[in-house]
């Protein structure tokens, strides 16, 4: 079996996948996964191991994570941990590999996994919000990044001295009519114009355009946006396995 780690700037997701190695290239589903707010600690993983037979581990950080837990995964498990020189099932045309967000890499190799052979835009609606495209011939080219929504509500609060801290809501008058409702509106609906507007610069391009969302603030776009939207709120996730599979078979 498969493990995959996903640790992002405020929550680290973990998913155990099932591998048929008689069928190298048709990764299973989803077997079981975990979403962790605190830091992610031995004993999470050691609960792991003890219940599922983990023969490789993918692990994927957009942050700093303690060096032991990469010490204790290479003990026990197969363990890649993700970078710009892993080998990838996609193109990847990013001029600074490098520097790109190992969590946007892994949403578009899931994108292409569940969805071959379309343009896709993947938009990540998390701590920022991400969109990356990636064209019906597996060729990834790049994307944009703004802050989320929660972002944006801190930043107003933060960055001014008068202006109170507002709870996010699905819903919000166009015209606020009170300091609260104002911010409420022009974070959530400017937040919703701005997706809008992405996806329909990226239609205008791209006639069969797939949008996948993903993220925690995904739920709140869904009936929100004037175009078919598919959700994968574990799309980070197919992705590393996909990633881990790659690398997987490279090694038989």
């Amino acid at each position: 079996m498969h493990l995959c780690i996903d640790i992002g700037n405020t929550r680290t997701k973990i998913g155990v996948f099932r591998y048929l190695p008689q069928k190298p290239d048709t990764p299973s589903g989803l077997v079981e996964m975990w979403a962790i707010k605190e830091p992610l600690e031995i004993e999470n993983l050691r609960t792991i191991l003890r219940k599922y037979p983990i023969s490789h581990c993918l692990l994927s950080s957009v942050t700093h994570h303690p060096p032991l837990l990469t010490d204790y995964l290479e003990q026990y498990t197969n363990l890649i941990e993700l970078n710009h020189l892993t080998p990838l099932p996609i193109i990847n045309k990013y001029s600074t590999p490098q520097t790109l967000g190992k969590d946007r890499l892994a949403a578009v190799v899931g994108g292409n996994h569940l969805y071959p052979f379309y343009d896709l835009l993947v938009i990540d609606a998390g701590t920022c919000i991400k969109y990356d495209f990636l064209d019906k011939t597996g060729t990834y080219w790049g994307g944009s990044i703004s802050p989320g929504i929660q972002m944006r509500f801190k930043a107003l609060h933060t960055f001014t001295d008068k202006l109170p801290l507002v709870a996010p809501q699905p819903n919000a008058p166009l015209t606020g009519n009170t300091t609260e409702s104002a911010i409420l509106s022009g974070v959530i609906n400017g937040v919703f114009a701005e997706v809008q507007g992405i996806i329909d610069q990226y239609k205008a391009q791209n006639n069969d355009l797939l949008v996948i969302m993903t993220g925690g603030d995904a739920i709140l776009f869904e009936s929100r946006l004037k175009c078919r939207i598919f959700a994968q709120p574990n799309l980070v996730l197919y992705g590393l396995h996909k990633i881990l599979i790659h690398n997987v078979n490279q090694s038989l």
